[in-house]
């Protein structure tokens, strides 16, 4: 993307397409970006072209809606959470359904695809983190990871699939290794409500915000805290690396999104084009050059806002 100095200037909003409820989550592969809305449908939309057409739209079981999706293109894999308390698990390129993971003793809140799509994790809101096996049926669950019993709002698989990171309503945000299945950070800095985490690309940074403001950024290796992105004035609802880690973005009940340099740890772009607080913001993937392609951002305006670096910069 363009230099720090002229980010803020070079990202220009290209287009905006509206849905008939809030959008409460995003999810982006190199070709294609999901919607997940309060109207149960999951909605796949166009990354590279232009006007960002409608691919298809997947009706889901999940009664109320939708709040967490994660994808994994390299295993062309599509997992949702709804209010519902259940997953359902899809197959990208077609919106074929493939299995539904549901437990009448658990209720799932967040979810996470590992990049080879091998294995799922999901929080719950007993406080403890399920995961899951791909077979040949779907997905089988094969243990949980335990935490201090508060209910997760967040989880991540690092892109290397050695760590798993979990956010959660009472500050609590914890580094799981999946060799060992043990517990091998619990982070500081968070009194309040984690509700994002996010692993950088190398795996070797864990960002992690949510409602006490601040993005703080930890050492996976070490546990330490490295620095912190303080600037939003409500909580921070969602968090993302871009393709190389060179810059976050955050999205905030605050009504704005921010981009942060990790260089110069500093917000280097603000947008505040949303009338009402921004559920979440992901970074589109790069089309094969390396250069990304701007990022999406959904919320209570019903609205997926699509932007791009502007052309000359």
């Amino acid at each position: 993307m363009a230099s720090p100095s002229s980010l803020d200037s070079a990202l220009i909003s290209l287009t905006c397409t509206d849905h008939p409820t809030d959008i409460f989550a995003v999810a982006t592969s190199p070709k294609l970006v999901v919607s997940a809305t309060g109207d149960s449908k999951l909605r796949v939309w166009n990354a590279l072209s232009s006007d960002h057409e409608l691919v298809r739209e997947i009706s889901t079981s999940h009664r109320v809606g939708i709040h967490h999706v994660s994808v994994s293109s390299q295993a062309d894999l599509l997992a949702a959470v709804g209010f519902d308390g259940s997953i359902s698990v899809w197959t990208l390129s077609s919106g074929d359904h493939l299995i539904t993971l549901s437990d009448p003793k658990v209720t799932f809140w967040a979810v996470s695809l590992a990049s080879d799509g091998q294995y799922l994790a999901a929080t719950t809101i007993d406080g403890n983190i399920s995961v899951f096996a791909r077979d040949d049926q779907g997905f089988v669950s094969c243990g949980y990871l335990e935490t201090k019993g508060t209910p997760g709002l967040c989880v991540d698989y690092s892109n290397d699939g050695l760590y798993i990171a979990s956010g959660h309503e009472n500050g609590g945000l914890y580094i799981f290794s999946t060799e060992t299945a043990l517990l091998i950070h619990s982070l500081a800095g968070h009194v309040k409500s984690v509700r994002s985490v996010a692993f950088s690309p190398s795996s070797r940074l864990l960002a992690a915000a949510g409602d006490s403001r601040i993005v703080t950024v930890y050492s996976v290796k070490s546990g330490e805290m490295v620095f912190t992105l303080p600037g939003h004035s409500r909580w921070i609802m969602s968090l993302d690396w871009n393709f190389n880690g060179e810059h976050i973005i955050t999205s905030s009940f605050d009504q704005t999104l921010k981009v942060w340099s990790i260089e110069n740890r500093e917000c280097v772009a603000t947008q505040n084009e949303a009338e009402g607080p921004v559920w979440t913001a992901k970074w589109t993937k790069t089309d094969g050059t390396g250069r990304p392609q701007g990022f999406v951002s959904a919320g209570t305006d019903k609205v997926l806002r699509w932007y791009r670096e502007a052309s000359g910069t």
